[in-house]
């Protein structure tokens, strides 16, 4: 999805893959999972909008706990008073991969201050991106100002048409983000650019509440899967372009969106992934929404086979959850399993409880990211490892930064997850050791439970009450909506 702005505008990898992209031939095609590999602790993360890149600012939160990170193409400018920009954090961060956030699926206007280092691949202000715009009779279609379909929502949205003329400028957005130096930051670090691009709304079918099996026909589409395959070919182009233009292949990875449980769905993820034109996919909201709402046991599961399937085709999926926000509540909404929802004022400075809130919210994101690890490591198959999952982190909206400071108690630099909790490290090592399940997990009133490649156990709660469960030799006492490994 794209891309939460705050104020004014803006939306993975170890040393030696440094390596790997050096060596790659103009003809050769994305290498699937070379993106998706990590060592230690290091996993990739999705840091969204206005100044949420800069965790990886020196002395950052996040500094060198990342392996691929996507951030907003503005992180390449010094857009606030002090902000350190990639040229800092590729030097505090040398074994990280940055790419550029630009969105495919939708365009915006173009920012004047981030000049080149846009996250929109047409600017709309101007008649040369408007004409990449979808016109529709259709009444149930959203419509920007200028009378464009958009999407429910997001009025500063409009549908790209996905015509090869507007994939050509996409590429074009794309590659002059990659041939430009950031701007000088905070640290005298010498210059840097990005080293790929992560395009955002690469779905299946329109997708934000109108597919067309709701709301009728509408656009140069004949129908969803039409949409779906004109969204590959673009994906396609854009990459093949990219790689000819820049005479290199480019780390090119894609937001995916995808309905699980629809077999007409996965085939074109699975058409998408044998391209080999995308380095890895994400899926947002794996086990929980950005609330913290559960999602059913049974879309885990669908998501599960699915998210082998699109793995095994050749592009690895990441699965990604977002942190609960902070908001004004009682303690016992952070409770495991609470929709924290988005009607409540984000947390403020001043709010009575607030130290209160902030240990309870702490706790449930530390248990939360436990359930997207250890769902990683159950999903995960010896025809899947190369898929992994990112560091969970709170989507900006309730967070301040330099430009929007409304009170709000979190800043936009602060690490959402506890990574020295005991429980989040060896996870995280399993992960990143590449550990997978050797069988269908086994299911203990709630509880899922795998071996491991590595001979470790994992147990996945996805009930609201703890549970100790008992398997291949091992007790495992796992907190509700988390999990353990031993």
């Amino acid at each position: 999805m794209e891309m939460k702005l705050n104020a004014a505008g803006a939306t993975f990898v170890s040393a030696a893959l440094a390596v790997a992209f050096a060596v790659c031939s103009l003809a050769a095609p994305a290498q699937a999972g070379s993106l998706t590999s990590s060592t230690g602790q290091q996993l990739p993360a999705y840091l969204q909008g206005y100044r949420q890149g800069q965790l990886l600012c020196p002395g950052g939160d996040l500094t060198g706990k990342v392996s691929v990170a996507i951030v907003d193409p503005m992180m390449a400018t010094t857009d606030a008073p002090g902000d350190c920009t990639l040229s800092d954090m590729k030097a505090a961060n040398p074994g990280t991969t940055f790419l550029a956030y630009l969105n495919i699926g939708a365009m915006r206007d173009f920012e004047s201050w981030n000049g080149v280092f846009q996250n929109s691949c047409a600017d709309t202000a101007a008649e040369a991106g408007r004409r990449f715009g979808v016109t529709t009779s259709n009444p149930r279609v959203a419509r920007t100002d200028d009378g464009l379909a958009g999407y429910p929502g997001y009025s500063y949205l409009t549908v790209a048409d996905l015509s090869p003329a507007y994939v050509d400028a996409c590429a074009a957005t794309a590659r002059t983000m990659l041939s430009t130096d950031a701007q000088r930051g905070t640290t005298n670090a010498r210059p840097a650019r990005f080293d790929g691009i992560f395009l955002d709304d690469a779905s299946m079918s329109p997708s934000h509440g109108q597919d067309m099996v709701d709301v009728g026909q509408w656009g140069p589409w004949a129908d969803d899967d039409a949409y779906g395959r004109a969204l590959i070919a673009a994906v396609q182009r854009f990459d093949a372009t990219l790689t000819r233009t820049m005479g290199r292949n480019i780390p090119v990875a894609v937001n995916l969106g995808v309905y699980p449980a629809w077999n007409n769905q996965v085939d074109l993820a699975k058409t998408l992934a044998a391209t080999r034109s995308v380095d890895f996919a994400l899926r947002e909201h794996v086990v929980a929404t950005g609330t913290g709402r559960p999602l059913p046991v049974i879309d885990l599961q669908q998501a599960s086979a699915a998210y082998q399937a699109i793995t095994a085709a050749g592009m690895p999926v990441v699965e990604h959850d977002y942190s609960v926000p902070l908001r004004e509540l009682p303690t016992s909404s952070y409770r495991q399993g609470r929709d924290i929802g988005s009607s409540d004022p984000c947390l403020r400075d001043g709010f009575a409880n607030r130290s209160s809130v902030v240990a309870a919210a702490k706790t449930r994101r530390t248990l939360d990211h436990r359930m997207t690890l250890g769902h990683l490591l159950q999903t995960r198959t010896a025809t899947a490892r190369q898929m992994t999952v990112t560091l969970s982190q709170a989507e900006p909206t309730c967070q301040d930064n330099a430009w929007d400071d409304d009170a709000n108690f979190e800043a936009v630099t602060t690490a959402s997850v506890k990574a020295l909790d005991t429980q989040v490290t060896a996870l995280t090592k399993a992960v990143t050791s590449g550990a997978y399940a050797t069988a269908a997990p086994r299911n203990y009133a709630g509880v899922s439970v795998v071996r491991l490649s590595d001979g470790r156990v994992v147990a996945v709660n996805s009930t609201t009450v703890a549970r100790s469960v008992t398997a291949y030799g091992k007790v495992l006492s796992v907190p509700a909506r988390s999990a353990t490994i031993r």
